[in-house]
């Protein structure tokens, strides 16, 4: 706690000067729900007509040829961090500041219809996050293939810097992230309705393949994955009931590891501290087939924003003589309101009026979130010894306040509290000592 305060003005004196050389934001495009193009009437041709020119604005910088059909394109984000750990007495986080994000992204777009996008991350794990091709040919039909995420997780497929929290919640660590494959996606049933389905090479559950080389996969199958989610009311004369979007995933795989260290092919589960809570035991290996399920829901009107998901996994695991199917779940329900100059959004918030040169008096945007979330590990993989319950947590419920402000698509400040009771996980089972911490974050978008 004594270093807080000495971290957060570090923080804040490093991004403000970063925030001073920033003119543009864009989205962390990889995290997008995929866009498909559709055809459009006279007037939109007219009013979004591009010319070859050099280009800078609010979804980055770089050149436009072939009639503004072809274009190069750099954007990016930063992140920095402060954690700071309450009631510690095991010493089991450190208070510290750091860069949680360095991603820096380059589009290359050929015709509007084929693309590139690269995405490296210079943060503490190095390594590239996405690289993958796209083909945009219609709206129900359009193909991914490379590094990229797998489309699972609701809050995992958010954007990072559309986060309410610092960290994703527990449904996070039983989903895929970027993983190699292919997909197809788009928009069916007159545009209420998205899907994507595809083949994955099947990592472990919340790996971000940062390890080993440029592409590394922690896997040893195959991941079909399939998800849709629907506006059923988005057309209707009922604004109340337009923001409501409801989603299921699923996907199924098989995993085959080994008793050797670093072969198990299995996951171990963080904290919203980030501290790992729960690993199996050495000589445990994933053995079999994985097949996960998330219902999704997210809801927005007005300043009101609803996001809601469930993820449950199950995997099977050889211990000795000893073959589990261990079924693991976790869920999440997170409110946010906009007091006030914007409205609630999956994507990241706009201020109504940012703070720009020309209106250097504006206030931003100011968001309030909360958030409950848990995780049950299965209590049969205990009873088997798959977990080592004086170092494993049965359960995790974590329940967590913050505030967000975004001066502008640029700048955003984000400061959180998370408290989580842990049941087991200590020695002669006792509960492991509840984490609290206070978060802090200062993002530029360029």
């Amino acid at each position: 706690m004594k270093n807080f305060w000495l971290n957060l003005v570090l923080g804040i004196g490093l991004c403000g000067f970063l925030a001073c050389n920033a003119t543009f934001a864009q989205e962390d495009i990889s995290s997008r729900p995929p866009q498909s193009i559709g055809k459009k009437s006279f007037k939109d041709k007219k009013r979004k007509k591009r010319k070859s020119a050099f280009f800078y604005g609010n979804a980055g910088t770089g050149f436009r040829w072939n009639g503004g059909n072809s274009e190069i394109r750099l954007a990016g984000f930063i992140q920095a961090d402060t954690r700071t750990y309450f009631d510690d007495a095991a010493d089991l986080g450190n208070d510290r500041f750091f860069m949680r994000r360095i991603q820096p992204s380059l589009e290359i777009q050929l015709n509007r219809t084929h693309s590139i996008f690269i995405m490296p991350s210079f943060s503490t794990a190095l390594g590239i996050l996405d690289v993958y091709w796209q083909g945009n040919f219609a709206k129900p039909f359009n193909i991914r293939a490379g590094k990229f995420k797998s489309p699972f997780g609701l809050e995992r497929l958010q954007s990072a810097t559309a986060l309410a929290f610092n960290e994703r919640a527990f449904p996070t660590n039983l989903a895929p992230n970027r993983e190699v494959g292919a997909q197809i996606f788009g928009d069916i049933l007159w545009d209420t309705t998205e899907y994507q389905v595809g083949l994955f090479s099947g990592m472990v559950d919340n790996s971000s393949g940062l390890r080993g080389s440029v592409i590394y996969s922690n896997h040893s199958g195959i991941d079909f994955v399939a998800r849709i989610f629907s506006h059923p009311f988005k057309h209707t004369a009922a604004p109340l009931l337009q923001g409501l979007g409801l989603g299921m995933a699923y996907s199924y795989g098989t995993q085959h590891g080994s008793a050797q260290p670093g072969d198990n092919h299995l996951p171990s589960f963080i904290s919203p501290g980030q501290q790992q809570i729960a690993a199996y035991v050495r000589g445990a290996f994933a053995d079999g087939s994985r097949e996960r399920i998330g219902p999704q829901l997210y809801y927005h009107y007005g300043p009101l924003g609803v996001l809601g998901e469930y993820t449950f996994s199950q995997q099977s695991v050889q211990f000795g003589t000893v073959n589990d199917k261990v079924s693991n779940e976790a869920y999440q329900i997170q409110l946010s309101w906009v007091l006030f100059n914007g409205d609630a959004s999956f994507r990241r918030i706009k201020p109504h009026q940012p703070l720009t040169l020309e209106n250097i008096s504006s206030l931003g945007a100011v968001q309030l979130v909360a958030r409950y979330s848990a995780l049950d590990l299965d209590s049969k993989a205990f009873a088997h010894g798959l977990f080592n319950p004086d170092h494993a947590v049965r359960k995790a419920q974590d329940f967590g306040i913050g505030i967000n402000w975004y001066l502008n698509r640029n700048i955003k400040f984000q400061l959180d509290y998370n408290q989580t009771h842990f049941t087991g996980g200590g020695s002669a089972g006792a509960n492991r000592p509840e984490e609290k911490v206070l978060f802090s974050r200062m993002q530029i978008a360029f």
